[in-house]
């Protein structure tokens, strides 16, 4: 059994697994929240692989719809006496725009909705565990696309909305949530923070068209790995929280360091409304 307990999102892919493999050799139990059973069911075998030593579970979710999230959520709470790590990682890049029922763009809901839900449903866990540890993360995969997002786009129905803005409203949104979770959690011995992965040579964007799809091609081998991706999410898993920096709870990190945002809508403001805008989804 492992030290401590972590849940990945989209682990069973890129920087995901990635994080979930250099966490198992850390000495993590961790549980694997994937979309694609198949895919999830590798992923598990992979990670076992890093270190038989630890716990490596597998449960399926669609971070686009609520009740998958919550049986999931459930799931976990019935399974697990404690969490330690949350990685909210999974990021969803549209090929096209599509709507949910009520009006809200696709991405944006998988990508920051869905993962709000999901920290809501486990926040009771998280908060036991840090009651006795003193000690949780969540962490919430941002990228440096936040600097294409737009606070005034949030929740609104825009039909020709390009799909690099669609991407960026929900990394700006992860940024921003990192931010209001951490002063929502203030006290609790939880701290959150968001991180940029870098330019990561996965599957990100294979399926964007035109020319930013191009350019995507074009700069592949010029990318990180997803190892060298998924570092920044595994040193505020496992740093000591002295090398993280208490100051830097709800900030925002790249290769392992604090940065400032490159966006005027990150403000604690906009965090603030963010947070009291998302919570009648959950």
């Amino acid at each position: 059994m492992g030290l401590k307990t972590a849940l990945i999102t989209g682990a069973n892919a890129g920087i995901g697994l990635a994080t979930a493999k250099a966490l198992a050799q850390r000495s993590f139990d961790l549980i694997l929240l994937c979309r694609n059973e198949k895919k999830g069911l590798e992923a598990q075998a992979e990670v076992r692989k890093a270190n038989p030593a630890v716990r490596v579970d597998l449960l399926m979710v669609d971070l686009a719809n609520k009740e998958s999230i919550r049986i999931a959520a459930d799931k976990v709470k019935s399974t697990y006496k404690r969490l330690d790590v949350l990685i909210n990682n999974a990021g969803y890049t549209p090929a096209t725009i599509e709507f949910t029922a009520d009006g809200i763009e696709k991405s944006f809901y998988a990508n920051h909705i869905g993962h709000f839900i999901l920290t809501y449903y486990l926040l009771d866990l998280l908060k036991q565990t840090a009651a006795e540890t003193g000690d949780v993360r969540i962490i919430s995969l941002s990228s440096v696309a936040h600097a294409f997002g737009k606070k005034a786009r949030f929740f609104k129905q825009i039909s020709d909305i390009s799909t690099w803005s669609a991407y960026g409203d929900g990394k700006l949104a992860n940024l921003l949530f990192a931010k209001a979770a951490a002063k929502e959690l203030a006290g609790t011995g939880i701290t959150v923070y968001s991180a940029h992965p870098g330019a990561v040579r996965t599957n990100f964007g294979s399926d964007t068209m035109g020319f930013a799809g191009k350019i995507l091609q074009l700069a592949r081998p010029f990318m990180r790995t997803s190892e060298q991706g998924a570092q920044t999410s595994v040193f505020l898993a496992s740093a000591p929280l002295k090398s993280i920096g208490e100051r830097n709870n709800g900030g925002y990190f790249a290769d392992s360091r604090p940065k400032s945002p490159s966006n005027r809508d990150v403000t604690d403001e906009h965090a603030e409304w963010l947070w009291e805008k998302t919570l009648p989804y959950v």
